[in-house]
């Protein structure tokens, strides 16, 4: 799952991050899929980019599907140690 966001410099983003991941997981159990357990994994990765790339990030991120699809990654994007 890849987000596009922009969080005011006063959230902190782990706090930001929780909340989407709190919220959205209520959302699937609780109206989407009543009974279903859904949950995010613990993990999670931030990046940052300068306005000019915002097209090319949202871009990419419509994509994804796409992407992985076809084994293609942006590797600013999908850094994985």
């Amino acid at each position: 799952m890849h987000l596009v966001v922009s969080v005011p410099p006063k959230v902190a983003l782990s706090e930001f991050i929780g909340l989407v991941k709190g919220n959205s997981s209520h959302f699937v159990n609780h109206v989407i899929m009543p009974g279903f357990y859904f949950a995010w994994q613990a993990e999670y990765g931030v990046q940052s980019f300068s306005e000019k790339d915002l097209p090319a990030v949202v871009n990419y991120v419509k994509h994804q599907k796409e992407h992985h699809l076809q084994g293609e990654i942006w590797e600013k994007l999908e850094q994985v140690d």
